[in-house]
């Protein structure tokens, strides 16, 4: 089995499937992912998207359609059980993505393309006042360091070990 780490999955969402190139599980950070604000609802909060064989082993209680109603279904004997906290957390985390994906609905792909374009927009902007580790076209996130802006502050930064 696989597991892949969804962290920045805006830079292929509505472009790949990850589930066709291996993936079983995958997480999602909300934040990076669905424009939710950073600790919107719990450290890692976020959904985990599983194949069809692990489903099964899922936390209870799970959403299920009965006729035209939806309810709580804690009736799943291999699940891992409860996990502590989880209405608090997909309270606040869920409202955000559920936005985003509102306002992305006409084509998912189109988050991918805006991900990347403002990433090298901010890069080009930003160019003149920062230093680019990494010289080079980005993808859905530009990293920039501040050894400019420290030199002049005289700041330094402390590493310790252990």
């Amino acid at each position: 089995m696989v597991y892949m780490d969804g962290a920045n999955m805006n830079a292929l969402v509505g472009i790949a499937r990850p589930g066709d190139f291996g993936i079983d599980v995958m997480h999602l950070n909300l934040h990076k992912t669905f424009s939710t604000p950073h600790g919107g609802g719990g450290p890692g909060s976020g959904p985990v998207a599983v194949k069809k064989h692990l489903e099964p082993f899922l936390p209870v209680p799970r959403l299920k359609r009965v006729k035209d109603l939806l309810t709580w279904d804690y009736d799943q004997p291999q699940s891992i059980g409860k996990v502590r906290g989880v209405l608090r957390e997909f309270r606040s985390a869920g409202a955000g993505a559920g936005l985003y994906l509102c306002a992305w609905r006409a084509g998912a792909e189109e988050c991918h393309v805006d991900a990347v374009l403002n990433a090298n927009y901010l890069r080009h902007k930003l160019r003149p006042y920062f230093d680019l580790p990494y010289d080079r076209p980005n993808m859905h996130e530009v990293v920039f360091s501040d050894d400019r802006q420290a030199a002049k502050a005289c700041v330094r930064a402390i590493w310790r070990s252990g």
